[in-house]
């Protein structure tokens, strides 16, 4: 059954952690995180920081929230995707500079416009319906617009109106992994079978065909009000960096004064909008999709901005990685009558980058050369009972011996990439084995 599959070629690793001076007081960053019984929860509020059977679990309330609004393989596979890059697939995933949340990483009024506030949030199967709601909203306007659906993510990303570099994440991060997650639904589909359309689907969850509603007009805020909603005005503008006319950033005071119109206006002047100080419809949306901008920007190059500098840092996300490969040194050490030491430490590092940079998800084994010039590392298949099938790296020992971890660290984000980068060719040769499988099969048949 669908609930008790583990879909190995999806799972996501986990993310980067913001640091504390990084956490905005919209986000819902340090929040707890609801961990009631039968409910899907992640680890952490930190992107793919959810375990396989989650992960699993909430791909098929994906594929299911999918089924409901009428999509079919290639849209559901589009909608996969839109998750992957934005959540991980952890529905708890939250940013820590804004307050975008959950599956789609829906910024507080986005997630408002889908039926979704602080009574639900924690639905998946709401999250899900969101997500699917939005796309299709967003395929909408694509449509309408005679554009590719390369853009329905840019729309996701930049808002319908704006441009944040949404184009290129998509054909970046988001194009390549449609046509792989297709056949992941097509055979998903062939197993579980298809729910019919729900006729409710898009009342349920305030989509209306044709119209982009992701952004409510909310009320109007200018000179001389008052109140939560200019302090939260203040707040935005401060992280986007307007300021007032003497440059400083705006004291948020709750009070619509000259200097918060002056700000404003500079944004308004900027975004090329009508330049009157009043925040309307037009601009509360403008400033939603510019913050939301700012997570997604964020988030891209967050390997190198946000990671601490060494393995042995718990907030690191491939902390558990080095502390088994560290057990496997230190082991490797006493065998050969020498105590661990920092040394021991700096060759654990060594070789875990390297392993991310060679594709390894893990090292089971490490031993040394002859000559122990060099250590290596093995990934062996579970249940393999030869090394035919190993996955290997290796280093030089004496230089990895005498490396700071501060310098192997520093090579942790590109070698990451490269393991990413890996993972993904190797998914769509997966993909397209299966496809040749596939078609033999049915000529056989015939």
């Amino acid at each position: 059954m669908a609930e008790e599959a583990i879909y190995e070629s999806m799972i996501q690793p986990k993310g980067l952690a913001y640091r504390p001076d990084q956490i905005d007081r919209h986000s819902l960053y340090n929040t707890p995180i609801d961990t009631s019984p039968g409910r899907l929860a992640g680890n952490s509020r930190i992107h793919g920081d959810a375990s396989p059977e989650v992960q699993s679990r909430v791909i098929d309330e994906l594929i299911k929230a999918s089924q409901r609004g009428g999509l079919d393989a290639h849209e559901t596979a589009y909608v996969l995707a839109m998750a992957r890059a934005e959540s991980g697939f952890n529905p708890d995933a939250a940013a820590g500079t804004t307050s975008a949340y959950g599956l789609g990483q829906f910024v507080k009024d986005t997630g408002a416009a889908y039926g979704i506030d602080a009574s639900n949030r924690d639905d998946v199967t709401k999250q899900a319906e969101a997500l699917v709601a939005h796309y299709k909203d967003n395929a909408s306007i694509a449509r309408s617009r005679g554009v590719g659906e390369e853009y329905i993510y840019k729309y996701h990303h930049d808002g319908p109106a704006s441009d944040y570099g949404g184009l290129e994440l998509a054909r970046k991060h988001i194009i390549p992994y449609v046509n792989q997650y297709e056949s992941f639904v097509a055979e998903h589909e062939k197993k579980h079978g298809v729910l019919p359309v729900d006729p409710t689907f898009d009342v349920r969850n305030h989509h209306t065909p044709g119209e982009s509603r992701t952004h409510p007009s909310g009320n109007v805020l200018r000179q001389g009000a008052h109140g939560d909603d200019v302090r939260e005005l203040q707040s935005q503008l401060n992280r986007l960096g307007y300021t007032g006319s003497d440059g400083a950033a705006l004291e948020e005071d709750r009070r619509f004064g000259a200097e918060t119109k002056v700000a404003v206006e500079s944004f308004q002047r900027e975004r090329g909008l009508h330049v009157d100080g009043v925040v309307g419809s037009e601009t509360r949306k403008a400033i939603e999709e510019q913050l939301q901008s700012l997570a997604h920007d964020r988030r891209e190059d967050s390997y190198e901005w946000r990671c601490p500098l060494r393995l042995d840092d718990p907030t690191h996300p491939d902390h558990a990685f080095y502390l088994k490969t560290r057990d496997l040194v230190y082991g490797l050490d006493r065998q050969n009558g020498r105590t661990p030491d920092e040394r021991s430490d700096q060759l654990a590092s060594a070789i875990t980058v390297q392993a991310r940079s060679d594709g390894l998800q893990r090292i089971d084994q490490v031993a040394l050369s002859e000559d122990a010039s060099a250590l290596w590392g093995a990934q062996r298949p579970p249940g393999a009972r030869d090394h035919f099938f190993d996955k290997h790296c290796q280093v030089d020992t004496v230089q990895a011996l005498n490396m700071p971890m501060e310098q192997s660290g520093a090579q942790w984000p590109q070698a990451m990439q490269q393991f990413q980068q890996q993972e993904q060719a190797q998914q769509q040769q997966q993909v397209q084995q299966q496809s040749q499988a596939q078609q033999q099969g049915a000529q056989m048949v015939h």
